[in-house]
């Protein structure tokens, strides 16, 4: 391993990767092939992310040299923007610049674990492909991660649920207290796709499509392994996938409804944001009376007696005028209310099953996409 490279642009490609793994790395993986310079970095769940650059080389080679992330990235930021000769020799991989040499060692071990864990995904031969454009990955994800969950003894739960078939794609993700649901119509396969990703790789995988512009292609290639990988214009990602079935996740949201009514999204988000700051406790809980297209939202254990009425529009009411016998957690209804971009919604109430759905609510017959999400009332 011997070539020439800029500080500034190894440098900047470096923290690039350090900056979207989110400085959880154990190592970077140095691989010479021909005239690129492949860099791979990888995280303690085992998550793998490449890239590559071009760099004149001095002799060609094949080589490889694990080391750690940080100690190269803090040399490389003393240099002043220059030239740099790096040439591996034994176990050391040195920089030579005009000031001086300075040697950095190497971690052996970690050549080995990689490379087995990327060969377990090239030996699969039968492979699946999924291409969408990033700015649609990165909206599935947007609508999803946040409901996903912190469960040690379920992990099924910490991840979400992708579904692509003939007939559209739904994406599913639920901590048990609330699931969401998102479907979108027009893009299908002629093949049916089931896997789940834990939400750590999927923060690592949004981190990326933040970088990529919005009209790039994501390449998703999938094998009947518990490993996936995205090809992107310049990188490459392998994550693993959660190897558990997902639970029928149809079963519990609600055929009938006791009460339905449409209300502006930014009044109703910020009518329960402003009542939850005068909560005693530390998670407030929400309840609701529906009145003559009235709304009065307030949360009983309030330092002060203090409620909201806003306008609404009563779609269907089971029991016109009573109280609904439903509380929701506000920290529930804030993070789902502010998932949605729409200005109106419409929220659901089946008192049989103690559960509220909200939906974007839109006059369009022809749908290209539809989003449900479900919260379990914590009150009866």
């Amino acid at each position: 391993m011997h070539f020439f490279v800029s500080s500034f642009y190894l440098l900047q490609k470096l923290c690039v990767l350090h900056k979207i793994i989110k400085n959880n790395s154990k190592y970077f993986l140095f691989e010479l092939f021909e005239e690129k310079l492949i860099i791979i970095i990888s995280d303690s769940e085992n998550n793998i992310l490449t890239t590559e650059i071009k760099v004149c080389v001095k002799k060609k080679s094949k080589e490889k040299i694990a080391i750690h992330p940080k100690l190269m990235i803090d040399i490389l930021n003393t240099f002043p923007e220059e030239p740099l000769l790096i040439k591996k020799e034994k176990n050391i991989l040195n920089i030579y610049s005009k000031q001086g040499s300075y040697p950095i060692p190497s971690i052996s071990n970690e050549i080995k674990s990689i490379n087995n864990y990327s060969n377990t995904f090239l030996v699969v031969k039968k492979t699946k492909k999924i291409i969408l454009y990033s700015k649609i990955l990165l909206k599935i994800l947007k609508k999803t991660l946040f409901a996903t969950g912190n469960e040690y003894l379920n992990p099924i739960m910490n991840g979400v649920f992708f579904h692509f078939s003939p007939y559209g794609s739904t994406f599913v993700a639920t901590d048990t207290y609330k699931l969401v649901k998102y479907t979108i119509y027009n893009i299908r396969f002629n093949y049916s796709i089931k896997f789940t990703i834990h939400k750590k790789s999927l923060h690592i995988l949004q981190n990326i499509l933040n970088e990529e512009h919005e009209k790039s292609i994501v390449d998703i290639e999938y094998k009947k392994i518990d490993i996936i990988k995205f090809n992107f214009k310049n990188k490459t990602f392998l994550c693993r996938l959660i190897n558990e079935k997902y639970p029928d996740f149809n079963s519990v949201i609600p055929k009938n409804k006791d009460i339905s009514f449409i209300v502006n999204r930014l009044l109703f988000l910020n009518s329960i944001k402003r009542i939850s700051i005068f909560s005693k406790k530390k998670i407030s809980f929400i309840r609701f009376y529906l009145k003559n297209n009235k709304l009065k939202i307030y949360e009983e254990d309030s330092i002060i007696s203090n409620y909201s009425k806003i306008q609404c529009k009563s779609i269907y009411e089971k029991c016109q005028g009573e109280y609904i016998k439903m509380g929701f957690n506000s920290k529930f209804l804030i993070e789902s209310l502010s998932s949605f971009n729409e200005n109106f919604i419409s929220f659901e109430l089946c008192n049989s099953n103690k559960t509220g759905i909200i939906r974007p609510y839109s006059n369009n017959i022809k749908k290209k996409e539809s989003i449900l999400i479900l919260i379990m009332s914590v009150i009866i």
